[in-house]
């Protein structure tokens, strides 16, 4: 046994020796020349080392190397050097090797600076080793065709896997700079530190890092921390206790914080996430803090994001409305492998308005398919508007100051010549609903208002729009067609039973009319700029108002007045002035401009309105002519009851501007006709009277005679008379 045992420890000892003897009698620093030779060869850099070798066998592997540079290989670069470091060290233990275990010290980087350039002309410090490595390709090429012999085959099935471990890795204080003339990019890495803890598969490992980088006008810094875990097979991941702060800026953004936290992470399992920003970005300043439940599946097809809260708030004075307030929680699934993306909208708050609702989009296609669902309880347009208006009064002012020398030489004029811009249509295929409980917009009070729409490749279908107001309710769909640069649209509305006084005093400030309103309009145009518009509009509307009143003349007063003036009388003065009617109906019909009726009509037990003229929508002004006509008691209108000017027609003139239209009657035109009538009234008096004296006087001569003679002298007198009084 004694014999074997020195048998077998006689090799031991000579390695052993052989190794204290290299370690003591050889220098590694002897091997530079040797190692800046291969270098260049290999790589096509000068290699300077200026630090000493070191290296160890036992009972680890390993080296250490002092400060080294790897030189440019041409001038006309910034920095001398491609890489350099103070430090570079690793080691591997022996004995573990024989076990089929690669442990890995630490493996330490103390200094790196690292240096890439692409100047002007294209070339760049790195072509070097671009050349190097075509090289061995081609050589490689070469052997294989000269060399026939199968290589020998390997079972990785019979092979039993490695175990790795690592020590740790330590980077400190390196550098990377990247300059770019061709495409004006800068970038600037420094500061860069990395810490692995001992790392092996199936156990947990911390890491942590920090870099501060500049690119162009961009600053950042970044740093975080993590623990992860990963399987042998590197199929399975995990993560905890994830957190990563960072900084930007740039000449318009300020980011002073960026932090994202992840409790924990691992396939098919929930994590919870955090987000928050704060900092300000083109005169805004945010402060915006998000927090989810995150799970994605093995496969990394689908991602699920639950119960994701977004609370912040924004304000700047480049904001149309500061401050906004946000309050969102919200459910979003993506499904990778269908490309599909789900979003279920349970709250969002944006000052005092309210949504909720939900969007789904599909990706699959050439043009992504969406199709959303939003609800609101309650928008109130003009008091956004107004809020808006308070909330940015110098911008206002500011917004006018530039116009006005804009509006003076015709810029802004050019500006509003031009179509809306209506391309982007093209590529959307978008299906939505919107649904709002109650609407104000330009002081008009809706309720149930809905809104069902389509956007498909450059069509606009305004399929459903429907909304309660003022005891009645409008509906509508329209078309608009914007394949086209200049677009053409179709619209059909119907408003039934709207109380009209009290909507026109909402919109519009005016009550010269009231009733229950009902309108059918069918119309259709081409261009959506407005002037274009109005000339090009074109169609039919029809309006039916029903048990209302005419304000600000008071038709049966002036027809009374008429009666007292003919009789030289003055007629006495009513408080209201307003004529009542049971129906107006009219047909408009639209045309370059203008609107035109012929058969405006108003009926009420007094009186019959026929109307007729014209309205000229570009210029907002009106050319009207009422004729009314007396047909039943003036009693009840605020007067005295009067037959006298039973089926007189008055006729009213409505003209001017459509903020002040100036309606008048013309009663010059109805006195002719109420002197016409009493003439007449004469006449046929006299005439009767006269006939009567003929025919006392012919029966008196022709006595009781009934011939035939008779009735043809009667009828001659009677001519000879209906002659006289013609």
């Amino acid at each position: 046994m004694k014999k074997i045992l020195l048998f077998l420890s006689i090799p031991i000892a000579a390695v052993l020796i052989a190794i204290l003897a290299l370690v003591i009698f050889v220098n590694p620093n002897q091997f530079k020349p040797l190692i800046i030779e291969q270098a260049k060869a290999q790589t096509g850099f000068d290699l300077v080392i200026d630090g000493d070798i070191s290296w160890n066998f036992f009972p680890s592997l390993g080296f250490s190397i002092g400060k080294t540079q790897v030189l440019n290989p041409a001038e006309g670069f910034k920095q001398a050097q491609v890489v350099k470091f103070d430090e570079a060290a690793l080691d591997v233990s022996v004995l573990p090797l024989l076990e089929k275990r690669l442990n890995i010290g630490n493996v330490t980087l103390n200094g790196a600076d690292i240096f890439i350039q692409k100047l002007k002309d294209g070339r760049s410090n790195l072509d070097v080793v671009k050349q190097s490595a075509e090289d061995k390709v081609n050589q490689t090429a070469s052997s294989s065709d000269a060399t026939n012999e199968p290589a020998e085959s390997v079972n990785p099935a019979s092979e039993s896997p490695w175990e790795i471990s690592l020590e740790g890795i330590t980077v400190n204080n390196a550098k990377l700079v990247m300059l770019d003339a061709m495409n004006s990019s800068d970038l600037t890495l420094s500061d860069v530190n990395f810490a692995l803890s001992q790392f092996s598969f199936g156990e947990w490992s911390n890491a942590e890092f920090d870099i501060t980088g500049k690119q162009n006008q961009q600053t950042f810094a970044v740093k975080g921390k993590t623990e992860f875990k990963v399987s042998q097979d590197l199929s399975d991941y995990q993560l905890r206790g994830t957190d990563i702060e960072a900084q930007f800026k740039d000449p318009s953004t300020d980011i002073k914080q960026a932090r994202f936290t992840l409790d924990s992470f691992q396939f098919n399992s929930v994590s919870k996430m955090a987000l928050s920003v704060n900092g300000t970005a083109s005169g805004m300043n945010i402060d915006i803090n998000q927090s989810a439940s995150i799970m994605l599946d093995q496969a990394m097809t689908e991602l699920k994001i639950q119960n994701m809260n977004v609370i912040g708030k924004v304000d700047g004075k480049s904001l149309p409305l500061s401050p906004i307030s946000m309050d969102m929680n919200s459910d979003i699934r993506f499904d990778l492998a269908k490309q599909y993306l789900d979003v279920t909208l349970k709250k969002l708050s944006v000052n005092e308005l309210n949504f909720d609702g939900s969007t789904q989009v599909s990706l699959a296609p050439s043009i992504p398919k969406i199709v959303f669902d939003i609800h609101s309880p309650e928008i109130n347009v003009d008091a956004l508007l107004k809020q808006m208006e308070q909330a940015a009064p110098e911008k206002s002012e500011t917004t006018a100051k530039a116009a006005t020398p804009k509006q003076s030489n015709g810029t802004n004029t050019t500006a509003s010549q031009a179509e809306p811009d209506l391309s982007a249509t093209r590529t959307l295929d978008v299906t939505g609903k919107v649904s709002i409980d109650k609407l104000t917009a330009s002081n008009a009070k809706m309720q149930n208002v809905q809104t069902q729409f389509k956007v498909n490749r450059g069509e606009i279908d305004l399929q459903k729009f429907a909304a309660n107001l003022y005891q009645g309710s409008v509906s509508a769909n329209a078309k608009i067609d914007a394949r086209k640069d200049v677009a053409t649209y179709t619209v059909h509305k119907e408003i039934k039973g709207v109380q009209v006084q009290p909507l026109l005093k909402d919109i519009a400030q005016m009550d010269f009319v009231s009733g229950t309103g009902n309108i059918t309009a069918d119309i259709k145009g081409k261009s959506l700029v407005v002037d274009k518009m109005k000339q090009n509009l074109a169609g039919v509307v029809k309006i039916n108002f029903a048990d209302g009143s005419f304000y600000g003349v008071n038709v049966a007063h002036e027809i009374r007045s008429v009666q007292a003036l003919f009789k030289g009388k003055k007629a006495e003065e009513v408080q209201v002035k307003k004529t009542d009617f049971s129906a107006v109906t009219a047909t408009m019909n639209l045309s370059k401009g203008v609107m035109k009726t012929n058969n405006l009509t108003a009926q009420s037990p007094l009186l019959r309105i026929l109307g007729s003229g014209q309205a000229n929508y570009v210029n907002e002004t009106v050319d009207f002519l009422v004729s009314t006509s007396v047909v039943g008691t003036l009693k009840g209108q605020g007067g005295k009851d009067t037959d006298e000017l039973k089926d007189i027609t008055l006729p009213i003139t409505i003209k001017g501007t459509w903020a002040e239209p100036k309606i008048r009657p013309d009663l010059n035109a109805a006195l002719d006709e109420q002197t016409k009538q009493k003439a007449q009234a004469e006449i046929d008096r006299a005439k009767e009277k006269a006939q009567k004296e003929v025919d006392r006087g012919l029966n008196k001569l022709l006595g009781d005679d009934d011939s035939k003679q008779k009735d043809d002298v009667k009828k001659a007198a009677g001519d000879l008379l209906n002659g006289l009084f013609k």
